[in-house]
């Protein structure tokens, strides 16, 4: 009654805990632990009772037959439906799938009905605890794993956006699982060689592949969580014997041995039932399955396109073919046991034996050694006991021993060691530092096997041996039953750490693992907290100076580019100002300049000659005024240079030269071609009244040419010439162009002397009739006469005079009608302004330059800011939620069986 009252109060608490919380949970445990405390008290009675077999039998009471008929005879594990079934049916012969059973003729023979009802009773309550613990610790685990993963994604969409900080270096923040393992030189985490330190976006990108890895990690761990079978894995060094190690635990010669090594492909043993009772090898070939995850993923019993079927002959042919094959999935019958020591066939859960490649034989086998770890519930690491552990092996154990704190040592070839004390205690100072725990327990999880693997039994294995999967017992030397202790020893361990203490070896990895990688998320949110805290205010001292930092340079660069505009606005405005005062002086020039006269022979090439120097006097005051705007250009660019340098640095505009005369190699401004006057015959005279009475006076008029001081102390010297006019020209010309005679006094002279005769000869030959109206008469006629010719000799001597005066005249007015002046004017100044704007813009971009890098700077540290306040937030939440998860997983009790 006890029993059922148990039964029913477990049921009814395991409904009850279906919704997942962690309070129902610890009450639970603590009624389970006082009801096994009660069941104990009552198996101890049962006890008592069977020591009292010599005293007469009483009647069966009612209780006895309770018990009788309350336990059926059979509890048998259903691998479909993940729990122990109770069945009163007959089991079949060869089915040893039970968890116990009663062993009918030694219990008939030895124990009372009453206390095989009583054990019965509490293996049957026993066991569903066990089975309902495990159920519940496997539900927690695995809310844990997708919880655990959602903080990875975050985490990994964090470092995608904002860089995470790792201290890849700190000793306080040791991480396990997400330390980054950087190897040169094949040194792991160098920290001191050469100050070698990563940067933070470097560290970054190895931190994303390393939570891509625990993502693909947490996702196996899902997986095996899930899935109710264990997996073995047998690995170590190559030839330490753990093909031979395998053998020796089926109790069967199954893989091949030989002291070389022969085992290159992986070969998961696995009990026949799920092959139908059929015992055969799949192998699985490369082109179907390149790598050995891929194998795994791929293979599928029920589709025979994804395997090769060979027998257990062929084995030894195809353990050695890695060229050729992934994966070898070896169905054997583990039937020749009793359940209490078959180890694939024992009737509580399915497990499958694993044999590997050598770790340090082929770098790409170690790495799928080291990859398929992540899918192994326990391994067995075999050392060979005269090299202890190598540097592969160190590392292999160091990988796995992130999630299993537990992991079996198997020291073979001990035998052949002279100090094995010395032996000993080097090896567990290895495991010691690499897998604490399983030091702690080296009783149970370090064995040291005196006989090899080929040794057992006298077998010499070898080349000459054949392998024959199908052999029968008694010629198997591993069939043979004979006492060896220290294999005894490790296999009573792997039973009971397999089978009797599933929670431990089945869920331990999990917890482990996700306690590590808790713990380091934890970290890793202290440690950016803290950093980012600190980058905070260093940002917010940094803000603080730069703020006025950037008021000063601004306030400097406004002073200089304001400074540097009004030196080229005066600069532009004197070169306009100039060019325009040289054009408008440019035909103010004094007649002895003009071209000379020389006569009316050769007037028409005077007229032109005359307009040409006109148009070029009007060129030169253009080249003179772009002579000075360049000179004034060059000085201010000389000074723009100078202030730069001392403003901006040295750099200021060092890599440039100027060069003045660049300036103005356009053409001119298109209006010069339309500089062109009509010529008419009036130009040829500018006649007025001051000069005819100057010309009538013999007096030189005051628009005559001005005579150089030479010329003038010649004429003194020669006072006839003076006085007759004949200066402008040598005789010799007067004498070849007569019409030259006409810029002289001659004419005046010659008609004044021809009129005076003519007045003379009147007044003697007239006398009195002087003033008779016909004396006037014949008077005014030759005074009209004289006056004509006086009037046009004058008009033949000013035409040089005139004609320069009359063009220059047209051409002053030309340039007002065209505004030629004000075009050149601007040209020349947009000349000056366009080469200005260089150093003028330099000045500006360079003070923009600065301005920008201020306030770059400024932004890039609010923008820092602001995103360390965003990690901060982010990294608070993170690593309150993943203290909560940590507690949770921390607080799944495994030990409890």
């Amino acid at each position: 009654m006890p029993g059922l009252i148990v039964i029913v109060f477990i049921k009814k608490e395991y409904q009850n805990l279906l919704a997942p919380r962690e309070s129902a949970f610890q009450h639970l445990h603590s009624r389970y632990q006082v009801e096994t405390h009660k069941l104990l008290n009552a198996m101890s009675e049962g006890k008592q009772q069977s020591q009292n077999t010599n005293k007469p039998r009483k009647a069966p009471t009612d209780q006895d037959d309770d018990a009788a008929t309350v336990v059926p005879p059979i509890l048998t594990y259903s691998r479909n439906e993940g729990q122990f079934l109770a069945s009163d049916a007959h089991r079949p012969a060869d089915d040893q799938s039970t968890l116990f059973e009663e062993e009918g003729e030694r219990r008939e023979d030895d124990l009372l009905p009453s206390l095989r009802g009583s054990n019965s009773k509490a293996h049957l309550i026993s066991s569903q605890l066990s089975q309902w613990n495990y159920n519940n610790n496997r539900v927690l685990l695995k809310r844990s794993i997708l919880k655990t993963q959602v903080f990875v994604d975050q985490l990994q969409e964090e470092n995608n956006i904002r860089p995470i900080f790792i201290a890849a270096n700190d000793e306080r923040e040791k991480l396990h699982v997400l330390q980054l393992n950087i190897k040169i030189d094949g040194h792991y985490n160098i920290k001191e060689r050469n100050g070698f330190n990563m940067e933070k976006k470097a560290l970054s990108k190895l931190f994303q592949s390393q939570i891509g890895a625990v993502a693909n990690h947490l996702n196996a761990l899902k997986k095996r969580v899930d899935d109710v079978s264990s997996k073995v894995f047998i690995t170590g060094d190559v030839n330490t014997g753990k093909s031979a190690l395998c053998n020796s635990l089926l109790k069967r010669r199954l893989l091949p041995e030989d002291q070389l090594p022969c085992t290159n492909v992986f070969s998961e043993i696995l009990e026949a039932r799920e092959n139908d009772g059929i015992e055969e090898v799949h192998a699985i070939p490369l082109y179907i399955a390149p790598t050995l995850k891929e194998a795994v993923d791929m293979y599928s019993i029920q589709n025979s396109k994804t395997y090769e079927i060979h027998s257990l002959k062929e084995l030894s042919d195809l353990v050695p073919q890695n060229e050729k094959y992934a994966l070898l999935k070896v169905y054997i019958k583990d039937d020749k046991r009793p359940a209490s020591t078959s180890l694939l066939r024992n009737g509580t859960v399915d497990i499958s034996l694993i044999d590997s490649p050598g770790l340090n034989m082929d770098s790409l086998q170690t790495a799928e050694v080291m990859s398929r770890q992540e899918e192994i519930d326990l391994v067995i690491f075999v050392v060979n006991a005269e090299n202890q552990l190598t540097l592969s092996a160190k590392e292999f154990i160091s990988l796995a021993s992130r999630e299993k704190k537990l992991m079996f040592f198997v020291v073979k070839k001990f035998d052949k060691i002279r100090d094995k004390q010395r032996c000993k205690e080097l090896i567990l100072k290895q495991i010691r530092d690499l897998s604490p725990e399983t030091h702690k327990r080296a009783a149970d999880f370090v064995h040291f096997v005196s006989k090899n693997g080929d040794e057992i039994a006298g077998y010499h294995g070898g080349d000459d041996s054949e392998d024959n999967g199908d052999e029968e017992p008694d010629n198997d030397p591993y069939s043979n039953n004979d006492p060896d202790p220290d294999f005894d020893s490790l296999e009573d361990s792997l039973r009971n750490f397999v089978l009797k203490k599933r929670s431990l070896s089945k869920l331990l990895p999990a917890k482990t693992y996700l306690s590590k990688l808790l713990s380091d998320i934890t970290s890793i949110s202290k440690s950016n907290i803290t950093m980012y805290t600190e980058e905070k205010e260093k940002i917010n001292q940094e803000l603080e100076t730069l703020r006025p930092e950037i008021l000063t340079v601004q306030t400097k660069c406004n002073d200089l580019t304001n400074c540097v505009d009004k030196m080229a606005e005066e600069t532009i405005a004197l070169a306009y100002n100039n060019t325009k005062e040289t054009l408008l002086s440019a035909l103010d020039v004094p007649l002895h300049e003009y071209p000379k006269y020389q006569g009316l022979a050769q007037i028409y090439d005077f007229i032109f000659t005359t307009e040409d120097f006109i148009v070029n006097q009007i060129d030169e005051a253009i080249n003179l005024s772009e002579v000075f705007a360049k000179q004034k250009t060059d000085v201010l660019v000389k000074k723009i240079y100078e202030v730069g340098k001392s403003e901006l640095g040295d750099d200021f505009m060092c890599e440039r030269v100027f060069k003045s005369e660049l300036m103005f190699k356009k053409k001119k401004h298109l209006i010069g071609k339309r500089l062109r006057v009509s010529l008419s015959i009036t130009d040829l005279f500018a006649p007025s009244w001051k000069g005819f009475l100057s010309y009538l006076s013999w007096q030189k008029p005051s628009t005559a040419p001005i005579y150089d001081i030479e010329e003038q102390t010649q004429e003194k010297q020669n006072g006839l010439m003076k006085t007759l006019g004949l200066k402008n020209y040598p005789l010799t010309q007067y004498w070849s162009r007569p019409s030259l005679l006409f810029t002289s006094k001659i004419p005046t002279l010659t008609l004044y002397f021809l009129g005076s005769t003519k007045v003379v000869g009147n007044i003697v030959l007239n006398g009195i009739k002087l003033s008779s109206w016909n004396s006037l008469k014949k008077l005014s006629v030759p005074i009209i006469v004289v006056g004509s010719l006086l009037g046009i000799t004058y008009l033949i001597h000013d035409l040089p005079r005139a004609l320069p005066m009359n063009l220059s005249s047209k051409y002053k007015r030309k340039l007002q009608e065209v505004e030629y002046i004000h075009l050149n004017a601007q040209r020349t100044s947009n000349e000056v302004r366009d080469v200005l704007r260089v150093p003028t813009r330099e000045i500006l971009r360079s003070c923009e330059i600065i301005m920008d890098k201020k306030q770059v700077t400024k932004k890039e540290l609010e923008s820092k800011n602001e995103n360390n306040t965003l990690s901060i937030k982010f990294f608070d939440s993170l690593y309150e939620g993943t203290m909560a998860q940590k507690s949770i997983v921390e607080e799944i009790n495994l030990d409890i069986d």
